[in-house]
């Protein structure tokens, strides 16, 4: 019973609501103009397609495990890439800001990775939108609340996308005479965060954490009604590979100046 209230209940929100929406539009609009029925049931589809778990699986997995955890790490200092935060929202004492549910992830990965190295951690990211706050001071501000030393915790608080990060956090490397920094960021966003920081000049040992999708599947009835945390993970999926495709053009471009 209590799966099939889950399964009934799905239909009821959104975007699955929005799916059942559009079929019920394309069945009224049938008797008055196929090729409007049509493109409200391609639309659906579309939807339907982009929402459900099996789709967003398999777009995810192949960034998610493109690069393993290693079970031996090697280098000299941490990078720490954000992933959004808020200012403007109550915050515990000392705090500056919150971050969401992505780069909590991070943060936890890199202090554990700082506790059993003891490597200096550079926390990078920037204030992208007004009320943001400033990405690495709030992360640096919940690394000291968790333990850290402030001294271990360098801030690169300039950048406002990935590609600044890599570019400005090599600068704050390069000062402090730090040559082999392991990355920490999500396993979705590994990927084209290693393209960056090559593209950059600096060589990372990549260290994914906040993992979308198990290793295999594991459906259920569920699993094929549409959802909003599947319709998150096909847009975060399609974000990166944009952004993959982006930065090939990018190379393409720097090697026909050349």
């Amino acid at each position: 019973m209590i799966y099939a209230i889950k399964f009934l209940y799905s239909w009821v929100l959104p975007p699955a609501c929005f799916v059942v929406a559009l079929v019920w539009l394309a069945w009224r609009l049938r008797r008055k103009s196929w090729g409007l029925a049509g493109m409200t049931c391609v639309i659906a589809a579309l939807i339907y397609a982009a929402s459900i778990q099996p789709v967003s699986e398999a777009l995810l997995r192949p960034l998610e495990y493109r690069h393993p955890l290693p079970l031996k790490v090697e280098g000299d200092s941490i990078i720490l890439l954000g992933g959004g935060s808020m200012a403007d929202v109550p915050m515990p004492e000392g705090w500056v800001g919150q971050v969401g549910d992505v780069p909590a992830q991070r943060i936890l990965g890199a202090y554990v990775l700082h506790r059993r190295m003891g490597w200096p951690v550079v926390t990078s990211g920037g204030e992208v939108f007004r009320g943001d706050g400033r990405e690495a001071v709030v992360m640096r501000d919940i690394l000291v609340s968790l333990g850290m030393a402030p001294e271990a915790i360098l801030l690169e608080d300039r950048s406002l996308n990935t590609t600044e990060n890599a570019i400005f956090s090599a600068e704050v490397l390069k000062a402090r005479g730090l040559s082999r920094p392991v990355l920490v960021t999500s396993a979705f966003h590994m990927e084209r965060s290693m393209e960056e920081f090559k593209q950059a000049g600096v060589v990372v040992t990549p260290y994914p954490v906040g993992y979308y999708v198990t290793r295999n599947s594991y459906w259920n009835a569920t699993s094929w009604v549409p959802s909003a945390s599947a319709l998150r993970g096909t847009s975060i999926a399609l974000k990166e590979y944009l952004g993959l495709a982006a930065l090939k053009v990018r190379g393409i471009r720097a090697t026909y100046g050349r």
